[in-house]
Order: structure tokens, then sequence, then C-alpha cells
């Protein structure tokens, strides 16, 4: 007596489907993953450029401006950071990357999906050679496509220190708007 070893046609079609409908349920965890991965680099970012600047400030003795920059030469008059940012020396105080004045650092733009948006209409970040950071309290909010609910924040203030924070409702809701902007 002979035996066949193997698999019949319709245990193969089980297991597909069953493989098929598991991926289903699977895959739309696995995209939100991968967004709130790429919010949690930007974030991280964020904070070591902020840093670098602050440190920066106090190594020179001078001005660090951070601004929003989608070219990476000029501070463009936006508060949407997710296009990129520039971090450099302003040795005439004027907030301007201007020919001559270093820049130390450039933030990437990044995944699609994401938006990073600065309170208050601050569109740059100036550290004095002291530390501290000019003007008042500015919140950086983040925000993907997986909602307001997801939305955080990073909270710079005067004294130049960063933490981080949960956005406002309008906070989250004006980031959240601006995603895929």
């Amino acid at each position: 007596m002979r035996t066949e070893n193997g698999i019949t046609l319709i245990e193969l079609l089980v297991t597909l489907a069953l493989l098929s409908i598991l991926a289903g349920i699977a895959l739309p965890a696995f995209g939100e993953l991968g967004q709130g991965m790429a919010t949690r680099s930007a974030r991280s970012l964020m904070t070591v450029d902020l840093a670098h600047a602050r440190a920066s400030a106090v190594m020179r003795g001078g001005d660090v401006v951070a601004c929003p920059s989608p070219d990476a030469v000029q501070c463009s008059d936006s508060v949407a950071w997710q296009h990129g940012w520039i971090v450099f020396a302003d040795r005439n105080r004027n907030r301007r990357a201007d020919a001559g004045e270093p820049i130390l650092s450039i933030g990437q733009a990044q995944k699609p999906g994401l938006a990073v948006l600065s309170s208050g209409g601050r569109r740059s970040l100036r550290f004095r050679a002291d530390g501290t950071s000019d003007g008042s309290n500015v919140t950086l909010t983040f925000c993907d496509r997986r909602g307001a609910a997801k939305a955080s924040t990073l909270v710079l203030n005067n004294s130049g220190r960063l933490r981080s924070g949960v956005p406002s409702a309008a906070q989250a809701a004006a980031a959240c708007a601006a995603v895929g902007s």
C-alpha cells in the first residue's frame, strides 16, 4: 500500500483565505505603527536641533536662530516646519540667514502625512548667548494622519528649555488640518 504526502487544493485555498484575512486585519495597524515612528523621529530630530542651537549660542557667545526653511538656505515666513528647518548663527541679529552667517544644522523635510506648526505666529526661535530663548513660550505641535488624538507637542520656554506636552484642542486641530500640505 502506498501513501501520498502532500496537501489538497481545498486545504491550500482555505489556508490562503485565512492568511489573506489576517493580513487585511494587520496591515492598517502596521501603517499606524509606521506613521507613529515617523512622527517620533521628527520630534527627536527637532529636539536635537533645538538643543544644538541652544548649546551653540552659549558656546559662540552670540545669537543662534532656528527657523522653518523648505530650501535649507533661507527662513520662510511660515509657522509650518514640516518641510524642513535650519539653525544658523545670527551675527547681525536680524533673524535671517545672511551671507557669511554659518548654517549649523539642517532639519530635513519629513515624511508626507506629518505637520509641525509653531504657535503664536512664531516664525523663528532665537537663542541668546546665555541660553535663553527670545520672546514668549512657543509650542511646536506635531500631527500626522492618525489624527488629533495622537498629536503631541514640544514646548520651548523662555529659559531655553524644551519639554514634551499635550496640545490643546485648537493646536491639535490646526496642526492636523495642515497634514499633507
